[in-house]
């Protein structure tokens, strides 16, 4: 019995792959396109934070960096308002001699996100993180504003690659495209691009570059070949 289904099953499968091409002759091809879009945006997360004995005295001090980044920013020209608190942590810190666990103290650490609309402002966002004494910085996350739009230009291509293709095989072999019989298609989406992230120890400036996105699309389409 075993078997008996499992060759049913075979069977089955075989006659779902044979029913999603056509009886007529046809011809099955990909067309894909890719493009490169500027960023025009570029997420930003950072995290103030202070280690103390007392959880509250390191709050405090956190509370503190934060008042005064918020004062940078605003010195800099970016909008406060933007600011926005993702989550704040605390947990101890401690130091090992001899097999010995030491309490140095308890962190505390409020993480930070901002949305440059202006790429070319990251540095001297930084510069404000910096001035401000923040000790981390998130990998920054380079984007798009409207990535559908973009997407939507790049599917075009990949159907346009499909038709192209598929009208020189034909020609090639003398043959007639005819009439579209399926269409596979699976939505892509703009992935960020993501920086290394980095460690503030210093009041040293960093030169951070505008990155490019590349959005790549595809789709899958069979055509009736015309007699």
């Amino acid at each position: 019995m075993r078997y008996l289904l499992l060759a049913l099953f075979s069977i089955s499968s075989f006659s779902a792959m044979a029913g999603s091409f056509p009886d007529d002759p046809y011809i099955s091809v990909t067309g894909s396109a890719s493009m490169e879009v500027k960023a025009d945006q570029v997420i930003i997360q950072f995290q103030p934070s202070a280690t103390n004995k007392h959880a509250e005295m390191a709050k405090q001090e956190v509370d503190k960096k934060v008042a005064d980044l918020l004062k940078n920013l605003k010195k800099a020209g970016f909008d406060t308002e933007k600011v926005e608190s993702i989550s704040q942590s605390t947990r101890p810190e401690y130091d090992y001699q001899k097999n010995k666990r030491i309490l140095l103290g308890v962190r505390v650490t409020h993480e930070l996100s901002y949305r440059l609309t202006d790429v070319n402002e990251a540095n001297q966002f930084i510069d404000a993180l910096l001035n401000a004494k923040v000790e981390s910085i998130s990998p920054l996350q380079y984007g798009l504003q409207t990535p559908e739009q973009w997407q939507g230009k790049v599917r075009e291509m990949a159907v346009l690659d499909s038709k192209q293709k598929a009208g020189d095989l034909a020609k090639l072999y003398d043959a007639k495209l005819g009439k579209v019989y399926s269409i596979n298609y699976q939505n892509s989406q703009a992935r960020p691009v993501m920086m290394r992230a980095m460690a503030m120890d210093s009041n040293e400036s960093l030169t951070v570059q505008p990155k490019a996105i590349t959005i790549n699309d595809r789709v899958e389409t069979v055509f009736i070949l015309k007699p």
